[in-house]
């Protein structure tokens, strides 16, 4: 129930909130708090003015739509510095960072590869590892993926 919930609140919103110029990055939905989270970008970044804005526009098409029975809390957030990058848009606005990505297949025999994200074309990510080689992953097969941040 709940990943269908996400897909449909995500198929829903995701257009209607693209013509007010935001992207929905990714939708949550926590059973045990009935807390479903938006996580919104906009180039320039996200203000509270702009998480408000998501608000008044979600409640009543989700409220219309009937899609969580009963009370919920609706939460609208940016997904900060640590995001996880999810979607293509994601992954090319990220282009020459340095990014660590799980993959759910064994790509050089581990889970977990680090390196600088080079290209996203066609669902597909070439990423060149610290030691030079290039490796290209298929998004879908991405488990968890997010910015090294360097402090």
């Amino acid at each position: 129930m709940t990943s269908s919930l996400v897909s449909s609140v995500s198929d829903l919103l995701s257009p209607v909130l693209a013509d007010e110029g935001i992207e929905l990055v990714d939708v949550e939905y926590e059973v045990d708090t009935l807390t479903l989270k938006l996580l919104i970008y906009k180039p320039g970044g996200i203000s509270i003015a702009d998480c408000q804005q998501v608000s008044r526009i979600a409640n009543p098409i989700l409220d219309v739509h009937d899609m969580i029975l009963g009370a919920y809390n609706l939460e609208v957030a940016s997904p900060g510095l640590n995001r996880p990058l999810i979607t293509e848009a994601d992954f090319r606005r990220n282009l020459g960072q340095k990014v660590q990505v799980e993959v759910s297949t064994t790509t050089e025999n581990c889970a977990q590869l680090n390196g600088t994200l080079n290209q996203v074309s066609d669902g597909r990510i070439l990423l060149t590892l610290c030691s030079g080689k290039t490796v290209q992953i298929a998004i879908a097969d991405i488990v968890q993926a997010q910015i090294q941040l360097m402090w």
